[in-house]
């Protein structure tokens, strides 16, 4: 298991589409990865539970990742959630 805490920095992550992009995104990998926002935990994979976290810029985000592809798929939600452009190997 790999997991990182990082400060969400892209405006509206959780909101509609972004929401969509990053559960398609978590689903190109093998690994689980589960979201949390204080007491409120997502599947990433489940695009409803990741527009439930409604987390603003600013918030702190614990991302975990456990299996297989785990460290990639730690860089690019990571990189999803801070704004930045996606790893070149997606």
């Amino acid at each position: 298991m790999v997991e990182v805490t990082i400060e969400l920095t892209a405006r509206d992550a959780f909101q509609g589409r972004n929401s969509a992009r990053l559960a398609f995104t978590a689903n190109q990998f093998e690994c689980e990865i589960v979201l949390a926002s204080g007491a409120w935990v997502a599947n990433a994979k489940n695009v409803m539970e990741v527009m439930r976290l409604s987390a603003r810029a600013g918030t702190h985000i614990r991302i975990q990742a456990t299996g297989p592809d785990e460290a990639a798929a730690l860089v690019t939600i990571a990189a999803l959630l801070r704004g930045e452009a996606l790893p070149k190997s997606l």
